[in-house]
């Protein structure tokens, strides 16, 4: 029967949650043009059905325009619910070993019907071997790995290695992996190379597994225009480097440093009623090379609370 769109709703148990735009377009037009090969399986919720299995031909339809779709409604629970979601899944390879863990663990924590991880391999016509390899990697991978695979920016092939190995470790591997784009193959010996010495810099690690060899060549044999990038470079990062300096304030370290006056702690006296406080100082300024004695009946500057930030005694001469 057909069902139109906007009376399915979409459960939150599918163990699939990523779903690629164009793959799902290319499938929607291809529906458009030859019609819907196989129907979707859904259950009655009240005024509405509720997606069972058949969720990426659904988004593939609405996503073209597509109104109806062909439905078959079946009277199933929630435990066989998401056991067919799981199995069409799998069977289809469309979920990655972590996705399938973590379907797999909802199943089996959440139904009463499964007493061990076995019953649920067996309703699930799965092998017990493989479905424990798959909640490895769902206790044991990176969210950040896991996000990656989800995204098919890195493949379980390139991510098969890592559960054994600290989260933030894995992420280090992810990142050359991704830097380096390494095959499955490469990454299994990047890892035998880590175990083999773990203090090692990954990138000189990476250098071997690619038989990347340095080669120091002297400066005067470089071609022209490679010594010209290099020293424009050098200069891009001098300038960087300036710019990201953070401002300091003055201390009085420095003004000691770069002056030759002395900071000396001055006593305020109270004076007689009506007249302002008076500054008394003991010790007198160091007076610079080629300046003369100041004349204090004429400047004030050694009485100036600012005398060793801004004028310095240069209104002396």
């Amino acid at each position: 029967m057909k069902i139109p769109i906007d009376k399915i709703v979409v459960s939150k148990d599918n163990p699939r949650q990523s779903f690629d735009e164009e793959g799902l377009r290319r499938l929607g037009e291809s529906i458009k043009e030859h019609g819907q090969l196989q129907a979707i399986i859904v259950r009655l919720k009240g005024s509405f059905y509720e997606l069972v299995v058949g969720e990426r031909r659904l988004r593939a339809c609405a996503l073209v325009g597509i109104n109806e779709v062909e439905a078959e409604v079946k009277d199933v629970d929630d435990a066989t619910a998401m056991e067919l979601r799981l199995i069409e899944n799998t069977q289809r390879e469309d979920l990655s070993d972590a996705e399938k863990g973590d379907a797999v663990l909802s199943l089996w924590a959440n139904y009463e019907k499964y007493e061990t991880l076995k019953d649920v391999a067996e309703a699930i016509s799965v092998n017990y071997g493989s479905m424990t390899h798959w909640i490895d990697f769902s206790k044991k991978l990176s969210d950040e790995a896991k996000s990656l695979v989800r995204a098919h920016n890195l493949s379980d092939y390139q991510v098969r290695y890592l559960p054994k190995y600290p989260k933030y470790v894995q992420n280090k591997l992810i990142q050359i992996i991704r830097e380096r784009n390494l095959t499955g193959r490469q990454v299994l010996e990047l890892t035998k190379q880590y175990d083999t010495n773990p203090n090692k810099s990954m990138d000189e690690v990476a250098d071997e597994v690619l038989n990347i060899k340095i080669i120091t060549v002297p400066k005067s044999e470089l071609p022209k225009e490679v010594f010209e990038k290099i020293e424009e470079k050098k200069q891009l990062a001098k300038v960087q480097r300036v710019r990201k300096k953070p401002s300091k304030p003055i201390t009085k370290e420095e003004v000691r440093k770069k002056t030759d006056f002395k900071f000396v702690k001055a006593t305020v006296s109270h004076g007689q009623a009506g007249l302002l406080p008076q500054l008394k100082t003991e010790v007198k300024p160091t007076i610079l090379p080629n300046m003369q004695t100041p004349d204090y009946t004429v400047c004030k500057c050694a009485l100036c609370p600012l005398f060793a930030t801004h004028c310095k005694g240069r209104c002396w001469t």
